[in-house]
């Protein structure tokens, strides 16, 4: 898929930070983590590993297109290298 003003990257949308709540932020030496998944930068899934929700980020590649159409998993800070250990609160049943 293409990506430019008129077309958006098709993503579930429990995994976009501005709509869900966290059961465990995910926290880290320089903050920009959680920052970067209320800006959509990064994406966390509903799958779990040793309980924390996986996160992963969709690269681009130079001429616009999706470098990997699932998605490129993440298990550290981008920035400041710590682990990422955040979960999702979900709805008991």
């Amino acid at each position: 898929m293409f990506i430019s003003d008129k077309i958006r990257v098709e993503q579930n949308h429990d995994h976009i930070g501005s709509n869900f709540e966290w059961e465990i932020e995910p926290n880290c030496q320089c903050g920009q983590i959680k920052e970067a998944v209320k800006e959509q930068f990064v994406f966390v899934s509903n799958f779990t590993d040793e309980g924390f929700n996986q996160f992963y980020m969709l690269p681009v590649s130079a001429d616009g297109y999706l470098f990997r159409g699932n998605g490129l998993p993440i298990s550290h800070c981008p920035w400041c290298g710590d682990k990422i250990m955040g979960s999702k609160k979900y709805a008991s049943t």
